[in-house]
């Protein structure tokens, strides 16, 4: 695969996605099923993802700020997807720098902690997924630190979500078509595009969850390396 397939960038609301030029598996019938499912209530896969496969990640730092300001929030996501996903997500101490046109090291999920990182949009943070062969392959990641500004108030919560949100996009998440309510009046964390205080969820919620069930399901419809 040469470089420059790897780096066509398409672009989406929050998350400005790579796609990488990689020969895609066919799915085949597993189970008697007609084919992956990709999208439901409240949740939906990114255009061009199926399923995660099982080789683990590594989440690392643009620099050693975002290193310091992002490891205890990170340590956290990687402990959840690690269980929710069933493969295994290590937050490390290495330094790999973000990039908006470039795919990183596969199974890499890098941050940056950064205020602004979008000039034309000052409140925004975003992510910058690749895919390979229909399933999520690395990601660059730019937290706004203005939300942690005294002058901002911006709850705990709220900033964590944040963290979460993007990192869903990294793993193979869209903003879903709907955003219903649970049980407990909670919508979907990857809703909620346009004003991040309004992320009220606890960390990932049923809606994400799903997502989540079946970018391991898919995998029976692609043969595995």
């Amino acid at each position: 695969m040469n470089t420059s397939s790897k780096n066509r960038i398409a672009g989406a609301a929050l998350a400005l996605t790579l796609a990488v030029g990689a020969v895609i598996a066919q799915p085949h019938d597993a189970h008697g099923a007609v084919g992956p499912v990709t999208s439901g209530s409240g949740w939906k896969l990114r255009t061009g993802v199926t399923h995660i496969d099982t080789k683990p990640w590594q989440i690392t730092f643009h620099d050693a700020t975002s290193r310091t300001k992002l490891t205890g929030y990170l340590k956290n996501n990687a402990a959840e997807l690690t269980y929710r996903l069933g493969v295994q997500f290590t937050v490390t101490t290495k330094l790999i720098p973000v990039s908006r046109t470039t795919c990183l090291p596969s199974h890499t999920i890098s941050y940056r902690w950064q205020s602004k990182p979008d000039p034309a949009n000052p409140n925004r943070s975003f992510a910058v997924p690749c895919t390979s062969g229909q399933a999520p392959h690395s990601a660059s990641i730019y937290i706004n630190s203005d939300y942690w500004s005294p002058t901002r108030n911006f709850a705990e919560g709220v900033r964590r979500n944040v963290i979460w949100h993007e990192t869903g996009h990294a793993v193979g998440l869209a903003h879903p078509a709907t955003c219903p309510t649970d049980r407990y009046g909670r919508k979907p964390i990857m809703c909620d595009v346009n004003s991040y205080k309004a992320l009220t969820t606890w960390r990932y919620s049923s809606y994400e969850n799903t997502a989540f069930k079946y970018l391991k399901a898919n995998r029976a419809y692609y043969p595995m390396p």
